[in-house]
C-alpha cells in the first residue's frame, strides 16, 4: 500500500528496536505509547501548522505499538506532547482523489509527484459496542518525503466526506 514516497516517512527507530548508528543526530519522543527515538532529519514540518493548531509545527510520524492498527500511523507533536493524531497513510495515485485535485493541492506548494505522500487524519468514535473510524477527505496532509514539509490543504470538491467511514 505504501510507495517509496511513503516508505522515506517511516520512522527511524521504536522502543526496543537497536540503538541508532553512532553519530545519528537523533531526538527523543514521548508519546501516549511511550518514547520513541527518532533521526532529526526524519522530522515533519508544517510551516503553517495545521487547522485548529497553528502554532504546532514540528510532527513525527510514528508507528503504532499495535499489530492490528498497522496501516496507520500516529502523527505526534513535538511542540505539545498531548497533541497527537492518528493518520492514515495513502498513496496519492489510489487514494481516491482525483488526480486534478491533487494536482491543484501541490501545485502551490511546489511538491513534486514522486514525492508526495497523503495523510488523512483518522477519527476513532465509540459507536454501540464497537469503534466506527473514520477519515477527513476533505483537508488531507500533503506532505513532500524530500524536504520533509507537509501542508493541511482543504479540497473545496464537495464529492470528499470530512468523515470518511474507513470499517
Amino acid at each position: 500500500m505504501f510507495s517509496m514516497a511513503h516508505q522515506s516517512l517511516a520512522v527511524a527507530a521504536t522502543v526496543g528496536a537497536a540503538p541508532p548508528a553512532d553519530g545519528d543526530d537523533v531526538v527523543i519522543v514521548k508519546s501516549r505509547y511511550g518514547d520513541y527515538e527518532v533521526r532529526r532529519d526524519h522530522l515533519i514540518t508544517f510551516p503553517k501548522g495545521l487547522i485548529g493548531f497553528g502554532d504546532q509545527r514540528r510532527f513525527a510520524l510514528l508507528d503504532l505499538p499495535n499489530p492490528g492498527a498497522d496501516r496507520f500511523k500516529l502523527l505526534q507533536s513535538l511542540d505539545d506532547l498531548a497533541l497527537a493524531f492518528h493518520v492514515l497513510p495513502l498513496q496519492p495515485e489510489t487514494s481516491g482523489f482525483d488526480a486534478a485535485d491533487i494536482a491543484a493541492a501541490v501545485g502551490p506548494m511546489d511538491i513534486k509527484a514522486e514525492s508526495l505522500a497523503v495523510l488523512l487524519i483518522v477519527t476513532l468514535r465509540r459507536a454501540g459496542d464497537g469503534v466506527e473510524l473514520t477519515a477527513n477527505m476533505r483537508a488531507p496532509l500533503l506532505v513532500d518525503a524530500n524536504s520533509r514539509t507537509a501542508h493541511q490543504h482543504v479540497i473545496a470538491n464537495e464529492k470528499y466526506s470530512l468523515r470518511q467511514r474507513l470499517n
